[in-house]
C-alpha cells in the first residue's frame, strides 16, 4: 500500500489513514454480486461502415460474446436468459454502454462515421437505450462547456457542480416517470451523473492550480471530496458504466500526482510522465481496489500506457516489476511483460526488421530500399479516416518545411483488398511515398502497432532513432531539427 493516504487535504494524517480503511472496508462489502432479473432476448442491428466484421457484447463477469456481421453489416444473436442491466457494446476504436432491460428483441443501428451520434435503439428497452446515448453526448458537450468554469474559485466551483448533478438528476426521474424506466436503469445511470460530477471534482486540482501549486489543493473546503468517504467501486459491473473508468482515472492521477508533491515539497519538479509518478499511480491503484480484475485492469492501463511512451529500457522493466507486484492474473501479467518486450527491442539504437512493402502497383519491395539518411515512417488505417486525413495533412505540411527528411506513409489495412489504394487515390496521397505492408499482422505485432497513430524516426540502416515520435506535438519541429544536425 502506499505510504501516503488517497485524501488530498493537509489535516490530521491518521484521521485521513483511518477513513482510508474504511474506504477500504466499503470496497470490500461493496464486492459481493447483486442480484439482478433475467431475460431471453434477441440482440440484432447493423452496422453501416463497418470497420470490422464483428460486435463485441460484455458485462465483465459472464458474458463475452463476439456477434459477427454479414455482408449487409447486421449481427444477430438470441439469448435465452441475460441478466438486466448495463453492458458494454464494442466495434473496433468505439464503446459504448447500452442497456440490457425486459422485452423480446433490442434493435440497435449506427454508422462509425458518426458512432454515438447516429447510435439508435428500437425494441425492447428503446427508451431507455435512446436516452442513455442522449446522455452521453449531453454530458461530453457539457464538459467541453466546463472547460472554462475551471478557474472559479473552490467553493464556487464546488457549489456549481452541485447544482447541476441536482438537475441532472432531477431530469432523469422526470424522464423515468414520464417513460416508465425500469428501475434498475434508473439506479445504474444515476451512477454515470455520480461517476461524471466527481470525476470533474478530481480535476478541479491540477487544472485550476496547475501541477507546480498542486499542494494549494490543501485550502479546499472540507467538503469538496466529501463523496469519497461512501464510494463504492469494487464491483466489476461498473466497467459497464462509461463514466466509471474515467471518474477512476481522474481520481488516481489526481491523488497520485498530491503524492508525488508532498514528496518534494511542490509539484514543480514531478514528472507527469516520469517512472516515480506512473509507480506511484500503480500504488494508488493497489490501495484503491480490492478486487483483483479491476486493480489488474486500471494497474495495466497505467503500464501499457507508460511503456507506450517511454524510450528507456530500465524504466520499463522497473515499472513492469512493480506492475507483477500488484496483479494476479497470468494472462494479463503474461502480456504486459510482451509488451514490454516489443517495446524494448524497438529502443533507440536497435534496428527495425526489413519488412517488405507493397508499391501501388503491387510489386514488393524491402523498407530498407526506400530509406534515405533521415526518415519518418508513419502508420495509418482506412478504418480511421479522420487520423488518415489528419496525419497527411501534417506530413505534407513539414515535406516542405523539411525536404530533407523522407516521410514514408505505411498502411495497415488488408493487403488484399483495394481500401489502400481507392482510398490514396480519393484523398490524393503522394505514391511514390506510400506502401502498404505485406504481412501486416506479424509486423504490426512485432512493431508493437496498437492502433495506426505510431510514427518513428528511423536512420538509414534501419537504426531507430525514435521508436514512438508525436508528430502533432508542438515542439515537433525542435526535435527534427534536432535529427537534421546530429
Amino acid at each position: 500500500m502506499s505510504s501516503y493516504i488517497l485524501l488530498s487535504r493537509k489535516r490530521n494524517y491518521i484521521i485521513f489513514n483511518a477513513i482510508f480503511i474504511i474506504l477500504c472496508l466499503i470496497c470490500i462489502t461493496s464486492c459481493k454480486e447483486k442480484k439482478t432479473g433475467e431475460t431471453p432476448l434477441v440482440i440484432t442491428g447493423k452496422i453501416i461502415n463497418p470497420r470490422a466484421n464483428y460486435v463485441i457484447l460484455r458485462n465483465y463477469s459472464d458474458i463475452n460474446d463476439t456477434l459477427f456481421l454479414n455482408k449487409k453489416g447486421v449481427f444477430i444473436k438470441k439469448y435465452n436468459s441475460l441478466k438486466t442491466g448495463l453492458y458494454t457494446f464494442l466495434h473496433p476504436n468505439e464503446y459504448q454502454s447500452i442497456y440490457i432491460g425486459y422485452g423480446d428483441t433490442l434493435r440497435m443501428r449506427l454508422n462509425t462515421k458518426a458512432f454515438d451520434e447516429s447510435l439508435a435503439f428500437t425494441g425492447a428497452a428503446a427508451k431507455e437505450n435512446n436516452y442513455l446515448i442522449n446522455l452521453f453526448t449531453e454530458i461530453e458537450n457539457e464538459n467541453r462547456s466546463l472547460l472554462i468554469e475551471y478557474h472559479r474559485e473552490p467553493s464556487d466551483f464546488k457549489n456549481m457542480i452541485d447544482s447541476l448533478s441536482v438537475v441532472r438528476n432531477a431530469d432523469l426521474d422526470s424522464a423515468a416517470a414520464k417513460n416508465k424506466f425500469q428501475e434498475d436503469f434508473v439506479k445504474s445511470t444515476s451512477k454515470i451523473l455520480n461517476f461524471n460530477s466527481w470525476s470533474r471534482l478530481e480535476r478541479y486540482a491540477y487544472t485550476h492550480f496547475g501541477k507546480s501549486d498542486i499542494l494549494k489543493s490543501d485550502v479546499l473546503p472540507s467538503n469538496f471530496y466529501s463523496y469519497r468517504h461512501h464510494l463504492e467501486i469494487c464491483s466489476t459491473e461498473l466497467l459497464n458504466n462509461y463514466a466509471f473508468k474515467p471518474y477512476i482515472i481522474s481520481l488516481v492521477s489526481n491523488v497520485a500526482l498530491y503524492n508525488c508533491a508532498r514528496k518534494h515539497g511542490s509539484g514543480k519538479t514531478v514528472d507527469r510522465n516520469g517512472l516515480e509518478y506512473r509507480k506511484e499511480k500503480l500504488h494508488v491503484i493497489d490501495s484503491l481496489f480490492t478486487d483483483e480484475q479491476l486493480k489488474g485492469l486500471f494497474a495495466g492501463i497505467e503500464t501499457r500506457n507508460f511503456i507506450r511512451s517511454r524510450k528507456n529500457a530500465e524504466e520499463i522493466n522497473h515499472l513492469v516489476a512493480e506492475f507483477l507486484e500488484i496483479s494476479q492474473d497470468k494472462r494479463l501479467n503474461d502480456n504486459i511483460t510482451k509488451i514490454a518486450a516489443t517495446y524494448i527491442n524497438l529502443d533507440p539504437g536497435n534496428k527495425l526488421p526489413d519488412f517488405d512493402l507493397y508499391q501501388y502497383d503491387k510489386r514488393i519491395t524491402h523498407l530498407s530500399s526506400q530509406l534515405h539518411e533521415l526518415n519518418v515512417l508513419f502508420y495509418w488505417s482506412n478504418k480511421n479516416e479522420s487520423y488518415a486525413l489528419h496525419i497527411h495533412s501534417k506530413v505534407n505540411e513539414l515535406r516542405i518545411k523539411y525536404p530533407e527528411i523522407n516521410f514514408i506513409g505505411i498502411n495497415l489495412d488488408n493487403p488484399k483488398s483495394n481500401v489502400w489504394s481507392d482510398t490514396s487515390e480519393k484523398f490524393g496521397f503522394l505514391k511514390s511515398s506510400e506502401f502498404q505492408l505485406v504481412d501486416n499482422q506479424s509486423i504490426s505485432k512485432q512493431l508493437a502497432l496498437r492502433n495506426d497513430n505510431r510514427s518513428m524516426v528511423v536512420a538509414s540502416g534501419l537504426t531507430i532513432l525514435d521508436p514512438n515520435i508525436n508528430l502533432f506535438h508542438y515542439q515537433i519541429e525542435t526535435t527534427l531539427l534536432g535529427y537534421l544536425s546530429r
